[in-house]
């Protein structure tokens, strides 16, 4: 059973294989130019240098996480100065400098609205199926009519009740909408030989764009 404790152990035994140093390649090739100002959404964000990039971009980045080690973390290895508030059951960092928020807590518990966007590089891929249709709807229910998304999905041919979980390709379309559609796709078993020595012989990497209709 995948729980708020699995992750909790994960980040207190280190074992995040999930995070990435650096930017995301993915981010950098694929996010638009969105109007300044416009706040982004990342949930369960970890301790992403992608919060930093969109920050710079000049968007109000939200980015939600469970893991309190992975907030202190990220504003440690950061060197970032912020303002702490308790708003519930929720802690709410404000960073000094930025224009950039991490919310410490349960996603399911944020109920923030009016998301011009989101970047979801690794949270739905961390969502076992039991939960996947609650992540998805309350992520849309967190963002405005005809918001722009960027989602990164998995497909692969391992072990399924571990994460990173494969995620079809009809369960995307299914559950974000026909406006959802695939623009790039990669086996990272033909270029990455880490996915070939942990046993995989398919590791499909795809990105994913819901576009504004204004953007089209």
């Amino acid at each position: 059973m995948i729980t708020n404790d699995f992750w909790l152990d994960r980040w207190q035994t280190g074992r995040i294989g999930f995070h990435q140093e650096g930017v995301n390649p993915r981010l950098i090739e694929f996010w638009p130019q969105l109007p300044k100002n416009s706040r982004v959404l990342v949930p369960l964000c970890g301790k992403s240098h992608d919060l930093i990039w969109l920050a710079e971009q000049g968007y109000q980045v939200t980015g939600v996480e469970l893991s309190p080690l992975a907030v202190v973390q990220f504003l440690g290895d950061n060197d970032l100065s912020y303002e702490t508030e308790q708003q519930g059951e929720l802690k709410i960092h404000t960073i000094m400098g930025l224009p950039l928020r991490i919310i410490e807590g349960d996603y399911f518990h944020f109920q923030e609205q009016g998301f011009d966007a989101c970047y979801d590089r690794a949270a739905m891929i961390a969502m076992p199926e039991s939960k996947r249709d609650l992540y998805v709807d309350h992520t849309k229910a967190r963002l405005k009519a005809d918001p722009f998304v960027l989602l990164v999905a998995l497909q692969h041919d391992g072990t399924p009740d571990t994460p990173p979980f494969a995620v079809n390709d009809d369960f995307i379309v299914n559950r974000w909408g026909n406006n959802i559609k695939k623009i790039v796709s990669e086996n990272l078993v033909e270029t990455n030989l880490q996915y070939k020595e942990r046993g995989y012989d398919f590791f499909e990497e795809s990105v994913w764009h819901i576009t504004p209709p204004s953007a089209s």
